[in-house]
């Protein structure tokens, strides 16, 4: 950390080697998804960390620097999602526009983790990412005021595609028994999507990835999945799949038997061009493999 604040220090006093400049800078897949369904097509957005990338373990590199310093506005998820990148955003917003999603949202509306801590993974619960689009939107207004009238209807727009996708989860999730509503992922990235929709989640590890998980972890989530049941275990595309193979056999070790479900996006969306690219599409993918493994 210490030497990556030392390269950016350097980049803003002295200026870096060359970069293109970009419009709007994001730090994740998310957060870019969100951005590029507010603007028109011709202003550039583009992300820091691609798909399958995991934020929470993301180091900066020095080509980062430069791209941080020439962007025209930066936006990110807030909350410490960015882990390592906190403090340069701090030192940046000082000198740019910089906006966090997460600043639409009040502490009592956020799942506290620890002491002043809350869960990042705001953006599952449609709902409140809503909210926070909606903020994001007063913030792109502000900054590209020629594109109100653009930015509005497609807010609007985006605000009902949110609702649908809302509303389809809720009628689907609500013919599942009670009994049947869990669901064990690779690390705690769903508690926002089980709060809004009625499902108990059970990370291996915790919110970050950066977490370590021991036997007593392991030993817990076997028991969890043959208390309740569970006929799938879901791996994670941005976090490796390690610990979850470890955790099925665990489970076979108890005497129990589960499958490992097709990959979910958690912090990370899909690779460009597919369905998946977008939070609603991201969102209908998981959803879907969450409901079969209900059957």
């Amino acid at each position: 950390m210490r030497k990556f604040l030392v390269l950016a220090i350097a980049a803003m006093t002295f200026g870096c080697a060359p970069e293109p400049s970009i419009e709007v800078l994001c730090t994740t897949s998310v957060v870019a998804d969100a951005a590029r369904q507010l603007l028109p097509e011709d202003i550039a957005v583009e992300a820091l960390m691609q798909s399958n990338i995991d934020p929470h373990s993301y180091k900066p590199v020095e080509s980062d620097v430069a791209k941080l310093s020439n962007a025209g506005l930066i936006l990110h998820n807030g909350l410490h999602l960015e882990g390592k990148m906190t403090d340069i955003l701090e030192k940046l917003g000082k000198q740019k526009p910089v906006h966090a999603m997460s600043s639409a949202l009040s502490n009592h509306e956020l799942i506290e983790v620890g002491p002043n801590t809350y869960d990042p993974h705001i953006w599952f619960d449609l709902k409140l990412w809503e909210r926070c689009v909606g903020e994001l939107s007063f913030f792109l207004i502000d900054q590209f005021p020629e594109h109100t009238e653009a930015i509005e209807e497609n807010a609007m727009n985006y605000f009902e595609a949110l609702l649908t996708a809302h509303d389809e989860m809720i009628l689907a999730i609500n013919v599942v028994p009670d009994s049947m509503r869990a669901m064990v992922t690779a690390h705690d990235a769903f508690s926002y999507f089980g709060r809004a929709y009625g499902i108990e989640v059970h990370g291996l590890q915790g919110v970050s990835t950066a977490a370590e998980f021991g036997i007593k972890d392991m030993t817990e989530s076997a028991q969890f999945i043959l208390d309740r049941s569970l006929s799938t275990v879901f791996i994670e595309t941005s976090v490796n799949a390690k610990s979850i193979e470890a955790l099925q056999e665990a489970v076979v070790q108890k005497g129990g038997e589960v499958r490992i479900g097709e990959a979910l996006y958690s912090d990370a969306l899909g690779e460009k061009g597919t369905p998946e690219a977008t939070l609603i599409g991201a969102f209908k993918h998981n959803t879907a493999q969450l409901l079969k493994s209900f059957n």
